[in-house]
C-alpha cells in the first residue's frame, strides 16, 4: 500500500470514528497540537480556529449543542505527500433556529507522523450563516 493509500485509509478511519461517535479513537488519531478550523462566520458558533486537543473538544461540544449533521457524504479522496483532500456534501440543521442548509465541502487534512495535524474545512459559509442567523 502506498503512503497516499495509507493516508486515505487513516482519513477514512477518522470519518468512520465520527460516524460511530468514537471520540476516544478520534483523540488518538489527532496530533496533540492539532489545528481544527472552519471559515470565520459571525453566526456559526463553531466557526474559527481551534487548537490542541482541548480546542478540538471545545469545537466538538459547541458543534453538538448548536448543529445536527443530517447527511455527510464523502465523495472523493485525493492524496499527496502528507495531505488528503476530501470532497463531499453535507446537510445540517441549526438547532437554534430550526433551519437547515445544504452545501458541498472540501476538507483539507494534513498528516504528520501518522497523526492528523490540521483539519481545514471549506464550505458555503453564506448558506450556513443564513441557517444560523436569527431574524428579529
Amino acid at each position: 500500500m502506498s503512503s497516499g493509500e495509507q493516508n486515505i485509509a487513516l482519513v477514512k478511519g477518522l470519518y468512520a470514528a465520527f460516524a460511530r461517535r468514537d471520540i476516544n479513537l478520534i483523540l488518538d488519531m489527532i496530533s496533540p497540537d492539532i489545528v481544527w478550523e472552519e471559515p470565520s462566520n459571525p453566526f456559526n458558533p463553531s466557526a474559527g480556529r481551534h487548537e490542541g486537543k482541548t480546542g478540538f473538544l471545545d469545537w466538538l461540544t459547541i458543534g453538538r449543542e448548536c448543529e445536527e449533521i443530517l447527511t455527510l457524504e464523502t465523495r472523493k479522496f485525493l492524496a499527496d505527500t502528507g495531505i488528503v483532500v476530501v470532497v463531499g456534501y453535507t446537510e445540517c440543521l441549526a438547532k437554534t433556529t430550526g433551519k437547515s442548509y445544504k452545501t458541498d465541502f472540501v476538507h483539507l487534512i494534513v498528516l504528520e507522523d501518522g497523526k492528523i495535524r490540521r483539519f481545514q474545512e471549506f464550505f458555503d459559509t453564506y448558506a450556513a450563516a443564513e441557517a444560523f442567523r436569527k431574524r428579529d
